[in-house]
């Protein structure tokens, strides 16, 4: 049996360097970090908050997350991000016909402006391992779409896409040149898509009806007024008129107190302008969405009947568009 004396000091030493050999081990080589997209949904707007009202926005994130935090360097440490589609003349594309489309841009959540192909984030050494001491790295992007679109309800869409490469980014403690843990590399492509659903819409105009005054329902003159509606590209509608608060029979009847004063609205063919059915008056075509769209009619107050006590007269009658 031989023996071996070894120094107390050179055993400590050799102890050390045994665990430093054994904790180099595990290293783990080309694991991948995740990477992930929040949001791009504009959300649902009528289609003249699309094209006259103020820009609707959104913001979207693009992030890359490491796992775990990183502790140490390996070697050099680098992370890039770019934006590889387009940044500028941005369109949202209707699904059904992609000619049709709405613009839009996109810029820096706080501020400034991207162009494509440029590096967002160009990183190493220190600062990479900084940017990813929270885990993760994030590019915000504020989204936003530009007026005047005249386009007609559906889903638009578009896609963005970023570039992430990275090498190097140690997961664990750096012992000189070697990594303890996982060593992250990847280039990877991700896209997000940016969606605005355009619904129809209408803006009604419609005057007060005004008889004037007189001493017997025979002494009032019919009054001759339209109904404007300005509705989305490519709708085609009707127009309802509700019967009023004190409808008798097919007659609307204006009330003072309880006093009632007959009446009516009538289409240019002289029937009743109801809510239901063919009462209905059909819309004047296709809508382009710019162009109003008249649409006449006759309020009468019945000259047969009885006469009523002396007062003002009122009633509400509601317009409704269906499509």
């Amino acid at each position: 049996m031989t023996t071996r004396f070894l120094h107390p000091f050179l055993r400590r030493w050799s102890r050390l360097w045994a665990c430093l050999v054994l904790a180099c081990c595990p290293m783990q080589v080309l694991a991948i970090c995740a990477t992930t997209e929040t949001s791009g949904a504009l959300g649902t707007h009528p289609s003249q908050r699309v094209r006259s009202g103020s820009p609707i926005t959104t913001s979207a994130d693009f992030k890359l997350g490491c796992g775990v935090v990183v502790l140490a360097l390996f070697a050099t440490p680098t992370l890039k991000a770019k934006i590889t589609s387009a940044t500028s003349g941005l369109t949202l594309k209707n699904t059904l016909n992609s000619t049709i489309t709405v613009p839009y841009e996109i810029s820096p959540v706080g501020g400034g402006t991207f162009n494509s192909g440029l590096l967002i984030i160009d990183l190493n050494g220190i600062n990479a391992v900084s940017l990813l001491s929270n885990n993760s790295a994030t590019i915000g992007i504020k989204i936003s779409t530009l007026a005047g679109a005249n386009v007609p309800a559906g889903t638009y869409t578009d896609n963005i896409t970023v570039n992430w490469t990275y090498a190097n980014i140690c997961e664990g403690i750096a012992v000189g040149t070697a990594c303890v843990g996982d060593v992250r590399n990847g280039n990877v492509d991700r896209t997000l898509t940016v969606t605005l659903v355009v619904i129809n819409d209408c803006t009604i105009t419609a005057p007060d009806i005004q008889f004037g005054s007189a001493p017997l329902p025979s002494g009032f003159t019919p009054v001759a007024q339209s109904i404007s509606l300005l509705c989305t590209k490519g709708m085609t509608y009707s127009v309802g008129l509700s019967p009023g608060n004190n409808l008798s029979g097919v007659r609307r009847q204006m009330a003072s107190g309880t006093s009632r004063l007959q009446y009516n609205i009538f289409k240019p063919d002289a029937s009743v302008w109801g809510s239901v059915g063919t009462a209905r008056a059909a819309g004047l075509g296709v809508a382009d969405g710019q162009t109003l769209q008249v649409m006449p009619y006759t309020a009468s107050i019945y000259a047969d009947q009885p006469n009523v006590p002396v007062g003002t007269y009122t009633d509400s009658v509601k317009v409704d568009v269906e499509f």
